[in-house]
């Protein structure tokens, strides 16, 4: 008996639930803050980005037609991980300079100044470079265990229609 012929997902539908998915970024980085204040390395960060990027994903895309990932939501998904983990890495950062200089994070925002000394410093301090790399690569590692299986799931689900 052959499968009914797959309807591919319109650009409306993809774009829809990219917006929703997209949602889950601010979650994510104000997790991973959370986290990295107490001293810790979040995997469950990535685990928690992809699982409610996926989630948001098909309620965006897919009102009310069922729950079927497709291989366009499983790379967004893959991308608004990929995105919340970079910009919650960096936020790690600014909240560490804000805590060196004695500032609110957020008032140092509007403070050309802060922007200086942070591009300064990974620009021209070997030192903190050799130290962010290292807590970069770990964190990478950390988010890659964090979210794998999820991400593998979703895959599996987009390849069987």
């Amino acid at each position: 008996m052959p499968l009914p012929p797959v309807r591919p997902e319109s650009l409306d539908s993809t774009v829809r639930g990219t917006v929703f998915a997209l949602a889950v970024v601010p979650v994510g980085v104000g997790l991973w803050l959370l986290l990295w204040k107490l001293g810790w390395m979040g995997s469950i960060v990535a685990f928690v980005t992809a699982a409610g990027a996926a989630r948001l994903y098909l309620a965006g895309s897919m009102a009310g037609r069922g729950s079927n990932m497709t291989k366009h939501g499983a790379w967004v998904v893959v991308g608004v991980t990929i995105v919340t983990v970079l910009l919650s890495f960096l936020a790690s950062i600014w909240v560490d300079l804000a805590d060196y200089v004695g500032d609110s994070p957020l008032a140092m925002l509007a403070q050309p100044e802060a922007w200086d000394l942070l591009g300064y410093n990974l620009t021209s301090n070997p030192d903190l470079i050799e130290d962010l790399k290292g807590e970069f690569l770990m964190a990478l590692l950390f988010s890659a265990l964090g979210c794998f299986f999820t991400l593998r799931q979703l895959f599996a689900q987009a390849r069987r229609g």
